[in-house]
């Protein structure tokens, strides 16, 4: 996957959401780059501590590495729930997102090969 840091976040988040649950929204959109681009945002709000905000974004990274030569560009914001950080929880979100990611692209963007 390629940095986040070359993905214009307004543009992506402005589309429809791919997926959503009580964990994530996930943005998704077509890229030119030909390869999978991530964006996470994960507000200090819902996560205080940093050690626990980069623990996240290392498991998101983790879950979604089969994607990296899908060329889409994904945001992926942090909703928070009521519960502190779940393991579990959170990485059978992700697992849901990611499959939902995998349909839309192969529906709509005929990104399967």
């Amino acid at each position: 996957m390629l940095r986040s840091a070359d993905i214009d976040f307004n543009k992506v988040i402005s589309s429809k959401p791919t997926s959503k649950d009580k964990n994530f929204i996930v943005h998704t959109l077509k890229n030119k780059v030909g390869q999978c681009r991530l964006g996470i945002s994960i507000p200090k709000n819902k996560v205080n501590k940093a050690t626990e905000r980069n623990k996240l974004k290392r498991t998101i990274r983790h879950q979604m590495f089969g994607l990296e030569k899908a060329p889409i560009d994904i945001v992926m914001v942090y909703r928070g729930t009521a519960n502190k950080y779940d393991a579990k929880l959170i990485s059978s979100s992700l697992r849901f997102h990611k499959e939902n990611i995998i349909k839309t692209t192969e529906k709509f963007w005929k990104t399967s090969e």
